[in-house]
């Protein structure tokens, strides 16, 4: 399956980088959609919510606390701590939730600083003591212009989807190869084109195989 799609830009050559880097991060984070908790207060839970936020700058990062209401009544929590080292190149990134139905959980993230990139592991931990992982690995190489992310998640049922996506940069552009193996050994391969042209104004997307998404 394939399609080519066109649309008109402003900033041609900036937008290919950009678009360059956002798509391996992109394909990283779907990787980890079977082991992340979707607790996003009022999405899916029906009726209006509101939602008031607090963050506070500190020494070495940040916290937040966001509280939704419900015009039911009931109401849901969350708690982020980022804390970063500049020196040892780590991020951490605490967040817990408290659920509508009073349920709670964790997610929990080190980002470390590498040579050639960086390196990601997120724990997410339900009530019920049941987890789910993420890892992932970045590795640019600035001279040759190539992006690799491998990633792999682990769900709550145990069950593992692993992602792989490299990247490269054209003359006009760039060329991505993704490969995605779900849990029972079926592989999913896709590779996108992208290619613009600063003097019209426009780029062009390419995608064939996988699901052309």
């Amino acid at each position: 399956m394939s399609y080519v799609n066109s649309a008109r830009v402003a900033g041609i050559v900036g937008l290919a980088a950009t678009l360059f880097m956002a798509g391996a991060v992109t394909t990283a984070a779907q990787a980890g959609n079977g082991g992340r908790q979707k607790m996003q207060a009022g999405q899916g839970a029906g009726g209006s919510w509101s939602r008031s936020s607090t963050v506070q700058r500190t020494p070495s990062g940040h916290t937040r606390q966001d509280q939704w209401q419900g015009q039911d009544g009931k109401s849901a929590s969350r708690q982020v701590e980022v804390t970063n080292d500049p020196a040892s190149g780590t991020r951490n990134r605490n967040a817990a939730w408290t659920g509508p139905e009073g349920r709670n959980s964790t997610v929990d993230t080190v980002t470390q600083r590498t040579g050639s990139g960086y390196t990601r592991d997120t724990t997410a931990t339900r009530d019920d003591g049941k987890t789910a992982t993420r890892n992932t690995t970045v590795v640019n190489d600035r001279a040759a212009g190539t992006r690799a992310v491998d990633s792999t998640a682990t769900g709550f049922n145990g069950r593992t989807t692993t992602v792989s996506s490299d990247a490269r940069r054209t003359d006009d552009g760039y060329v991505r190869d993704v490969t995605r193996t779900s849990p029972n050994g079926e592989v999913n391969q896709r590779s996108i084109d992208v290619s613009c042209d600063p003097a019209a104004q426009s780029c062009t997307k390419t995608v064939t195989g996988g699901n052309g998404g």
